[in-house]
């Protein structure tokens, strides 16, 4: 493979894609690695990471991955390599760009089914909001108040890159954000209490003002801990509070079986279960709905103010009904002429159901 990249990071490139071998047990968002990402994407093409079996990739990392449509790749000792999110087999790194369709169980790698220690059930946030910039604009507080919610304190570190040094500071965020403008702002936060948080803030600049998407990962209880009998009511609390911040657009909280350290392994999962969905006043007035009677006829709420309310809807449970129901409910008001009206971008549309399973991704 000839590489066409002048980067240090750059192993080898091709057609629509640029590689990267790492040989660690951590897969962190560094600052080589960012740089490579970006760069990578800003030629319209997709970063690939090519790793061990046994490594771990932190949620930051995993986002701007994400983001950008590039993949985890794992190496094998010596079996080839498969494709970290689905386990499918690879003949080549760069195969897993035509991988397509669902999942055919016989190309599942057998490292990709190996047992590992996922204990913990975890809440995964994700909101987008809405910022007038005729006002004041104070970035951080949905996601100040999620963290609220689930550790009952605001995060205690942030920065572009990992590992994170300073202090969680939303006006530093902001005025950051701001000297970026017109570009685009992708900042990473932790939380060192008892619950491990960790989180991401977007902010873009759009025709209708600021938009700010968080995504929360949280380590909520042990699966026969007294908390977990309270984890959907803690994702309807979490968006209760986030509706509270700027103008809602729509926000989703799943519960998943994850890690104690938070970071994502190269090996299948349970899917996670939709806990709980909150739609907008945006969205609520596109639709064309009345929110109350919307929220009588699904089982929901309103929120936010009277007069421009937003509604929130309890989903499932971890134990499952959550897909089924949040069918039911947004399938009358078709899903993508949801994200259309409310002006998302298919990476932020995508950032919702990103866990929902392999044939969908």
């Amino acid at each position: 493979m000839t590489l066409t990249i002048d980067h240090p990071l750059a192993d080898a490139t091709g057609e629509g894609w640029v590689l990267t071998e790492i040989h660690s047990e951590v897969l962190s968002l560094s600052q080589g690695l960012s740089d490579l990402i970006g760069r990578t994407a800003a030629e319209g093409r997709r970063p690939l990471i090519v790793s061990g079996e046994h490594a771990r990739m932190t949620e930051p990392l995993a986002e701007a991955l994400s983001s950008t449509q590039g993949h985890w790749i794992v190496r094998t000792h010596a079996d080839g390599f498969y494709d970290a999110r689905s386990g499918t087999r690879l003949d080549a790194p760069a195969a897993v760009l035509s991988l397509g369709g669902r999942l055919d169980p016989a190309r599942v790698h057998p490292a990709f089914l190996r047992a590992t220690i996922r204990s913990r059930l975890q809440l995964v946030v994700t909101v987008s909001t809405r910022h007038r910039v005729s006002r004041p604009v104070r970035l951080g507080g949905v996601l100040d108040a999620v963290s609220e919610v689930v550790t009952q304190a605001p995060p205690t570190h942030w920065g572009a890159l990992e590992p994170l040094l300073a202090e969680w500071d939303r006006d530093d965020l902001t005025e950051r954000s701001r000297r970026r403008m017109p570009n685009d702002s992708r900042w990473v936060a932790v939380s060192a209490s008892p619950r491990p948080l960790a989180a991401t803030v977007h902010v873009s600049r759009t025709g209708q003002g600021l938009e700010e998407t968080t995504r929360v990962v949280a380590d909520v209880a042990g699966a026969d801990d007294a908390a977990s009998t309270d984890l959907a009511g803690l994702a309807r609390r979490s968006l209760a509070a986030a509706a509270t911040v700027g103008m809602p657009l729509i926000g989703v909280v799943l519960g998943s079986i994850g890690s104690p350290d938070l970071a994502r392994r190269a090996t299948a999962s349970p899917a996670p279960e939709p806990l709980a969905l909150l739609v907008g006043p945006p969205g609520v007035r596109a639709l064309g709905v009345d929110a109350a009677a919307w929220t009588a006829q699904v089982g929901g709420t309103t929120v936010g103010s009277p007069r421009l309310p937003g509604v929130l809807i309890p989903l499932g449970s971890i134990d499952g009904g959550g897909w089924q129901r949040l069918d039911e409910v947004v399938a009358p008001l078709e899903r993508e002429r949801l994200w259309r009206l409310l002006g998302l971008s298919p990476a932020v549309a995508r950032l919702f159901f990103e866990g929902r399973g392999t044939e969908d991704a």
